[in-house]
């Protein structure tokens, strides 16, 4: 399933930008979670990714590491190719209703 996913530093301070870097320069994914994109902010605010999950475990074991320096939300998404048929269908019924 895919996920997008958007960070930022909790406490964004020069020791906590340090132990993020490190966490991650020393990070392998667990099984089952893979990154599709991942970018930084240019601002240095934190970075969004697509990320490909098995399980809610999986995602969970992927962000574990990073609770107390960042902060996480992430949302399943779906191609617009999709999304849009299931938009219209679903304005389509809600139209039927008085």
């Amino acid at each position: 399933m895919l996920f997008g996913m958007v960070y930022a530093l909790r406490n964004p301070t020069e020791q906590t930008d340090r132990r993020t870097l490190n966490l991650f320069t020393n990070w392998t994914p667990p099984q089952g979670f893979e990154f599709k994109s991942h970018y930084e902010f240019s601002d240095g605010s934190g970075g969004m990714g697509t990320v490909e999950v098995a399980s809610p475990e999986a995602m969970y074991e992927a962000v574990a590491p990073y609770r107390d320096t960042l902060e996480f939300k992430i949302s399943p998404i779906v191609e617009v190719s999709v999304a849009v048929p299931i938009l219209q269908k679903a304005q389509g019924w809600a139209d039927s209703i008085d």
